[in-house]
């Protein structure tokens, strides 16, 4: 009796963790478990079969009593992350001679700083200026040699690029030279900037299609890449050696409906900006998992600029989880209606170690799904309806006579 109410156990316990399985629709083994804590890294690939809100993430474990159990993890993005702090200033001084404008700046601060943004009175210039440092306003260095400072503004285009950006350095006194200005530059504010940048970690796309058309006054370039991906950088490369500025849109794909003439793409629009000879044309948005982009730049009553080449990039998304028991691992996913799961380790990251060993996952299979049992109509055939009909009406119509005979 007791080894069949074991075999029992065994066999409710074996079905309880494939049907806890079974809310997903796919499986990949986790291999490498040896520590508590581990990383795993998301392939590319799985996203398209991802729900948006990532929240179908599952580590699933058989242990060898056939128990099912829970890895708990925290899902990490690893983008850039951009710190500024401004550094206090002073505006000492304001001269001129025939090389043109000078500005000096007091920085009385303990910090390096590595970015410079001027805000001039004037529009549409289009200047040269030098940057300087010195520790005493005797000797001075140079820090950025006659970089290039434009503003454009008409019906068209409201535009300023006013700033300058160099390695970290330390100086007391820090002087802008704008070179032989017309009209004479007039200095409303200025903000010293140290920004510090920790580098994510990303993916590179391949581009598998790539689409280029000039109408309308605008140049449409389709993008498509070999599989549905978390895209949040596009750059953009321009062969033109002239001056531009061109406002540039760019979109995802979002969902395609079928119409009677065919099939109506639904872009969505993820970033709006200026496509310039002034600086590198680096885009980021918010991630998206997109398989096909589209970038329209308005050219207005310019020829349409020359784009060679797009590269399209995207965050390294990973799992740290914690594993407590021995056991046959799997990651599942793919359940649209899966909420987010709630672990405790999200209240105590700070207690996560920083290096976690990481760990492989292997292919990824279907999860087999067990067959709802259909249940089969009574009657499949219509005429097994009628002939029971007309025996009732029978059996009916036989009581009747038999009960007027009675009277």
């Amino acid at each position: 009796m007791k080894d069949k109410f074991l075999v029992f156990v065994f066999i409710f316990s074996s079905h309880l963790a494939i049907g806890q399985m079974q809310e997903y629709s796919y499986k990949r083994p986790v291999e490498g478990v040896t520590d508590v804590w581990h990383s795993l890294v998301l392939p590319p690939a799985m996203f398209d079969n991802l729900n948006p809100e990532l929240s179908d993430l599952r580590i699933y474990g058989i242990t060898a009593q056939n128990d099912t159990i829970e890895a708990p993890y925290i899902l990490r993005l690893h983008e850039d992350e951009l710190s500024r702090q401004q550094v206090d200033f002073n505006l000492i001084n304001t001269t001129r001679n025939a090389r043109g404008h000078y500005f000096t700046f007091e920085v009385p601060s303990e910090n390096t700083v590595n970015q410079l943004k001027l805000n001039f009175k004037e529009q549409n210039f289009d200047w040269r200026v030098t940057l300087e440092g010195s520790h005493d306003q005797k000797e001075w260095f140079t820090v950025v040699d006659k970089a290039r400072m434009v503003s454009i503004k008409n019906n068209e285009t409201d535009y300023a690029f006013t700033q300058l950006r160099f390695p970290q350095v330390k100086y007391l006194y820090l002087r802008v030279l704008v070179h032989n200005s017309k009209p004479q530059p007039t200095l409303l504010s200025a903000t010293v900037t140290e920004e510090q940048l920790k580098k994510g970690y990303y993916n590179t796309y391949s581009v598998e299609k790539m689409e280029v058309e000039n109408k309308h006054k605008q140049t449409i370039a389709q993008i498509e890449l070999a599989a549905p991906v978390p895209v949040s950088q596009l750059n953009i490369a321009v062969d033109d050696t002239i001056d531009f500025y061109r406002p540039v849109a760019i979109q995802y794909l979002r969902d395609s409906t079928e119409v009677p003439n065919g099939w109506r793409h639904n872009y969505e629009t993820i970033a709006n900006g200026v496509l310039t000879s002034m600086e590198p044309n680096e885009f980021r948005f918010q991630n998206v998992v997109a398989k096909r982009l589209r970038v329209i730049v308005d050219n207005y009553d310019n020829q349409p600029l020359s784009v060679s080449s797009f590269d399209v990039q995207g965050p390294v998304f990973d799992l740290v989880a914690r594993f407590t028991e021995p056991a046959d691992y799997w990651l599942v996913y793919g359940n649209e209606y899966a909420r987010k799961p709630q672990y405790d380790i999200v209240n105590f990251a700070d207690k996560i170690p920083e290096s976690a060993t990481a760990l492989s996952l292997g292919n990824e299979e279907l999860i087999a799904k067990d067959k709802e049992a259909t249940t089969r109509p009574l009657f499949e055939n219509k005429w097994w309806l009628w002939t029971i009909m007309g025996i009732v009406i029978l059996v009916l119509g036989y009581f009747s006579v038999q009960m007027l005979k009675t009277k």
